[in-house]
Parts: C-alpha cells; sequence; structure tokens
C-alpha cells in the first residue's frame, strides 16, 4: 500500500485519520519484524534541523503520526493539508484497546518511580483483555548502561508485542532506535512522552473543550507553576510555538530561494 505521508521542515509526517493510522499499526503488528512508531509535534521538528540523527530516525521511522497543533499550522503554510491531529495519548488509548481485543501484550518503559506501574493499572481497568507484561522505571542513574541492559534482558524475557517508552524526546526514540537489535521479540515500539503521566494522574491533561480546539499549549503555559521545573515547562512551549513558527518561516524561505 501506497504511504500517504508529506513533509514538513524536513520530517515525514503520515497524513492519516485516527482510523486509518490504527489500522496501520495493526497491520504493522501482524508482520513478523520490528517496528518504530513516532509521534512528532513541533518541539521534535525543531531537534530534528539540529540533530540529524534524531531527524534520520524520525523519517526512517514506520508510521509518524501528526501530534500537535503546529504541525497543521505548517502543512498549511506549505499548501498541503493533514487529515487529522493524532495526540499521542489517545492513539495509545485506541492502541492499548485493540491490544485487548487481539490478545497482543505491552510493556511499558518509563516516567518516574511508580507511574508505569500506575499507568498500567488504568490501561488495564479500562482495557479488558489488556496484557500488561512488564513495567519499568525511567531512572538511569549514574549506571545507566547496566540499567539500560537489565531493562533490554525484562524485555527480551517478558516478549511483548508492543513497547511503550516515556523517556521524552528525544531520548525515547534515541533508546529505541539504539537498541532495536535487542529487542527481539517486539513487533512495534513507540516513544510516548508525558503518557504515562496522564494515564496515571501524575499530570493532569488539559480539559477536553481545550484539547479540541488546540490550546494545550496555552493550558500548559498557564499552569506550569503547579508543576515541578514551571520555567522549563513554559520554556517548551515557547519552543513549541513562537520559535517553531520562526524556524518554520526560515526553512520556506530557504526552499523558495534554492
Amino acid at each position: 500500500m501506497q504511504r500517504k505521508a508529506i513533509s514538513i521542515m524536513g520530517v515525514t509526517v503520515d497524513n492519516l485519520t485516527t482510523e486509518e493510522a490504527l489500522q496501520a499499526a495493526s497491520r504493522l503488528i501482524t508482520e513478523p519484524r520490528f517496528h518504530h512508531v513516532v509521534t512528532p509535534g513541533p518541539e521534535f521538528l525543531l531537534e530534528a534541523t539540529a540533530h540529524p540523527t534524531f531527524r534520520r530516525i524520525l523519517n526512517d521511522a514506520d508510521l509518524s503520526l501528526a501530534d500537535g497543533m503546529g504541525l497543521h499550522v505548517g502543512a498549511r503554510l506549505q499548501g498541503d493539508q493533514l487529515q487529522q491531529r493524532i495526540p499521542g495519548v489517545d492513539f495509545v488509548n485506541d492502541l492499548m484497546r485493540s491490544a485487548g481485543e487481539q490478545g497482543w501484550s505491552v510493556f511499558l518503559f518509563g516516567g518516574g518511580p511508580g507511574v508505569a506501574e500506575w499507568a498500567a493499572q488504568t490501561l488495564v481497568a479500562t482495557n479488558p483483555g489488556l496484557k500488561v507484561v512488564g513495567v519499568e522505571s525511567g531512572f538511569r542513574g549514574p549506571w545507566q548502561k547496566v540499567h539500560d541492559r537489565r531493562v533490554l534482558e525484562r524485555i527480551h524475557q517478558a516478549k511483548p508485542t508492543i513497547l511503550l517508552v516515556a523517556l521524552g524526546a528525544p531520548k525515547q526514540e534515541l533508546w529505541i532506535d539504539r537498541h532495536r537489535p535487542g529487542l527481539h521479540d517486539v513487533r512495534l515500539a513507540m516513544g510516548v512522552g508525558r503518557t504515562f503521566d496522564y494515564l496515571a494522574g501524575t499530570v493532569r491533561r488539559p480539559p477536553q473543550f481545550i484539547r479540541r480546539v488546540g490550546f494545550e499549549w496555552l493550558y500548559t503555559y498557564l499552569t506550569a507553576g503547579q508543576h515541578y521545573q514551571p520555567q522549563f515547562r513554559r520554556q517548551r512551549v515557547r519552543n513549541a510555538t513562537w520559535r517553531f513558527m520562526i524556524e518554520l518561516m526560515k526553512h520556506r524561505y530557504a526552499k523558495r530561494t534554492r
């Protein structure tokens, strides 16, 4: 099947509805090999402009889902139109529902101490039949390589169909790409950012009406003081809005003058 995709700032993004994305993920899972799913938003694209390895990982992914209103704005500015925005946390919920129905298993890696466990409890409670075969904190500490080997061994023993990695971008994508030779039995691996925190309730998602109009960035900026490292959270919002738009316009100008 021909891939429906567009390129925004040199990064490939699949132009799919949520239902089409779920069908695509299901097809990937039926293929007996490893697949990588990414969910680029504005910060991904900014990182990709300065990080060739990260850009290569995004463009080599088997499925790339538009997560972020900025990508829709960027697509329109270059004369394209994305069919639908697919937030990572919503896609994970839909994918876990399919996993419960199809008998696919899942391993959760990432988040702070206890967060993956709480997220797993939420997923199991809301998706009958879902098999969570392992959870592991994202704490890495000074013995990073030792911890990575232990996590890989646990994943290898659990043999999950789906691996969800919540280390934050670009760490999670780099981790998946670096360790993919050791993920022998995983059919689909996906970096999920703050999804575990949302599922566990340690970070509150914006109200639905705010998500519907694409103003999560404003909600995050205004509520940053309620969370750890508020200045860091506000800087991420500035990166995903004003800085992203500036870089997008610079990219368009550079293409016109070539």
